[in-house]
């Protein structure tokens, strides 16, 4: 076979992907043609569907596997992995072409009709018939229709859009890269983990450089903040980490400004007030207005904690002026010393394959889950690749990329590559940012553990979903509803009685002493009232900028995002502060005027937690089928506030998420 028939009997296996043939050289090298003659293929089926006659519409008409979208996802994939140039260039000169086709069927009114037809003259189940209506309402949102030329304009929005939030990512993951501290002070990092200062060594190694080399990871980063005794460094990385993206060729300013004109005027044009609105129509919460209010509410009650907390670290290190740099690293030192508990030691309980499979062990307990690793070679040796099952029904294919690498985009996500569940077997992922060790021994903090546990969550949410239909299953519920499963597994990893399942020495394989368990107990409130601040001041700053009047110059731009932390956050802001410019979950990313959804989810996660524990069991398994059956299983079958009504009989509350945090 050549090359090109290769990759089609590729994608078109259902098995687990054969991602190190298809991100080969020799495979990437012609992807863009094969991207091509998929697109052309999938239009011409649409101009062929668009054909068909008004009596024979049914569903089946528009229940279609897109060979086009899961081969384009396999290679997005692969440049949120490994953003080189060749994959980015492969990725941009399709990408355009892609929205126009898209945006073809977006404002086709013959394809809309047809979904309306089908809806009029067909005997549809519920869940066929909450699809189609899904779609309609769609169209009816894009205000389908819309004079001609507004509906022209929306498409180059739509495509532009697309073109500045890739550059927008590219500029993030190049300014990052190119940051880089040699360390030649020991003493200033005598207080770091053995494993965090081989980790340096080793950069420094592959650098052909001398001493500790510190990059722009979050490893690095965080291995800084709370452990470097030199103010003046810590000063300098918190500098930089705002600095990334804000001038020169990677200025991600005009980006911004650009962004969110064009999202204003594509509202406009349909119909809303600003971004914020059209944002949330297809949300779980109701209005901007709400969001504003509740969290405004919700940092009132806070704010008396965080002052607390700041006022307890200056009292007891003696300083008037606290800078927000040094945060972290007096934080650390007081759980050390007045809380008695050492990150570093802690650390030590949690190796990196036991963490996993302790995770795993959790899952199956709650759920049934049963984990199967499979040799497979991949893309990377880092790659992980499992076969998920219950009750010996399989259930979907699960692979894990879980180590930092300086192509890789920041942050930790969750992902399904193939969906179209009746004929395609699922393809779920989980990607981190973890520091591997030099050594043969990885060492997590506990953050890195709740990240772990968080975006096993979301996988499971999809895993789980028990509909035939890929559209409704749990990555497409409303995207203030998509964090309750991740944010509701973390609280397993922080449980005193079940660490044990997952946590011991590294060196001597002895269980958490139960004295450090007792201290995370009691620390369990440690910090909450600044990590809330910090949030919602992320949360406002997104919601603000997308629901008032737009700036215009990068200055109207910085000066809004500082008027924001200022109203809102505790500590004073320093005169480098932009966090907007790296800001890649709002800019190149699903949460434009919906970041504020991590608490609004965290909001509802603590309700079902709460009732986990109520039943004095946090592995109870009426809770855990309970969970399983009305919202986990249920993908986005119904509205997310009627799956939260199925389970608690009632509308949301506060008060468990004030309780927990230790707000009230």
């Amino acid at each position: 076979m050549t090359i090109k028939e290769q990759i089609y009997s590729a994608i078109k296996n259902t098995d687990f992907p054969d991602l190190k043939f298809l991100y080969s050289p020799e495979v990437l090298a012609i992807s863009s043609e094969v991207l091509e003659e998929l697109l052309e293929d999938e239009k011409q089926d649409f101009y062929k569907k668009l054909e068909t006659s008004d009596d024979n519409i049914d569903f089946e008409t528009f229940d279609d596997f897109s060979l086009l979208s899961y081969y384009f996802s396999l290679l997005e994939h692969y440049q949120g992995v490994h953003s080189d140039d060749i994959i980015r260039k492969i990725i941009e000169d399709f990408e355009p072409m892609y929205i126009d086709f898209w945006n073809e069927i977006a404002y086709n009114k013959r394809y809309y009709d047809m979904l309306k037809l089908c809806v009029e003259n067909n005997d549809l189940d519920v869940q066929e018939s909450r699809i189609i209506n899904k779609s309609i309402e769609a169209y009816e949102v894009r205000w389908i229709n819309l004079e001609e030329v507004k509906q022209n304009r929306l498409k180059e929005i739509s495509k532009k859009l697309s073109e500045i939030s890739q550059k927008f990512s590219n500029n993030v993951v190049d300014s990052k890269k190119e940051f880089e501290y040699i360390l030649d002070n020991e003493e200033s990092i005598s207080q770091m983990p053995q494993d965090d200062r081989d980790a340096a060594i080793k950069r420094a190694d592959d650098k052909k450089a001398s001493w500790y080399l510190f990059d722009a990871s979050q490893g690095s980063y965080m291995s800084i903040m709370k452990y470097c005794s030199d103010s003046s460094i810590r000063q300098h990385f918190y500098e930089s980490r705002h600095k990334f993206a804000t001038h020169g060729k990677y200025n991600n300013k005009p980006l911004i400004l650009e962004t969110l004109a064009l999202r204003e005027e594509k509202a406009q044009l349909l119909g809303f007030n600003n971004y914020a609105e059209l944002s949330l129509k297809f949300k779980m919460a109701e209005s901007p207005e709400q969001i504003i209010e509740l969290f405004s509410d919700i940092s009132r009650k806070a704010k008396p904690k965080s002052k607390a907390e700041l006022d307890e670290i200056r009292e007891y290190f003696k300083i008037e002026d606290l800078k927000i740099w040094d945060l972290w690293y007096y934080a650390n030192i007081l759980k050390k010393e007045k809380y008695a508990l050492d990150d570093r030691e802690l650390k030590k309980y949690f190796v990196f394959e036991n963490v996993l499979e302790g995770m795993f062990k959790i899952i199956n307990k709650l759920y049934g889950i049963e984990m199967k690793k499979l040799e497979i070679n991949s893309y990377s040796e880092d790659v992980e690749i499992y076969e998920v099952s219950k009750n010996w029904v399989f259930l979907s294919y699960f692979f894990t990329d879980y180590f930092y690498n300086e192509l890789k985009r920041p942050g930790a996500w969750a992902n399904i590559l193939r969906q179209d569940f009746k004929w395609n077997k699922k393809v779920t992922l989980n990607v981190c940012n973890f520091q591997k060790a030099s050594n043969d021994v990885t060492l997590l903090t506990l953050w890195d553990v709740e990240t772990m546990f968080h975006e096993f969550g979301h996988a499971t949410h999809e895993i789980l979903s028990k509909s035939k239909h890929s559209e409704l299953s749990g990555f497409h519920v409303e995207w203030d509803f998509v964090e309750l499963p991740s944010q509701l597994l973390e609280n397993w990893c922080r449980d005193k009685r079940w660490m044990d399942i997952f946590a011991s020495h590294f060196e001597t394989g002895e269980k958490v002493p139960e004295e450090i368990l007792q201290k995370l107990e009691l620390l369990e409130h440690f910090g909450n009232g600044e990590f809330v601040i910090g949030q919602n001041t992320y949360a406002m700053m997104d919601m603000w900028l997308h629901s008032k009047k737009v700036p215009t110059t990068e200055d109207e731009l910085d000066a809004f995002v500082n008027k924001n932390y200022d109203d809102n956050a505790s500590l004073p802001r320093t005169d480098i502060y932009s966090p907007h410019t790296s800001f890649t979950h709002i800019f190149d990313g699903w949460y434009a005027a919906g970041y504020y959804s991590y608490m609004w989810a965290e909001i509802i996660e603590k309700e079902v937690w709460k009732a986990f524990k109520d039943s004095g069991d946090i592995f109870s398994p009426e809770i855990s089928k309970k969970f399983h059956d009305l919202i986990l299983s249920q993908g986005t079958t119904k509205k997310a506030s009627e799956l939260f009504r199925d389970f608690f009989w009632r509308d949301v509350e506060i008060d468990a998420f004030l309780n927990e945090k230790g707000l009230i």
